[in-house]
């Protein structure tokens, strides 16, 4: 089986990962906002915000799954100096 890096190309991928953090900080920031005027969030927002954790879940996974560990970095627990 193919991974994602095989099956979608990088210039898609980027574009998918920024139109996500885009999304993601539009919408933190409203519900920061409504929050600091003591206003009350709009539907959309709160909703839209279970969506974008959901779809954050899966591109971490995605991410994750296509890392590349080789054992060739710094040993687990130290900053590679």
């Amino acid at each position: 089986m193919n991974n994602w890096t095989q099956l979608i190309p990088a210039r898609i991928r980027t574009t998918l990962y920024v139109a996500f953090g885009t999304l993601s900080l539009a919408q933190t920031g409203i519900l920061a906002y409504t929050s600091a005027v003591g206003q009350t969030a709009p539907a959309w927002a709160i909703g839209g915000g279970a969506v974008l954790g959901v779809i954050g879940g899966a591109f971490g996974f995605v991410a994750a799954g296509n890392t590349n560990v080789t054992g060739d970095g710094p040993s687990e627990g130290t900053l590679g100096d």
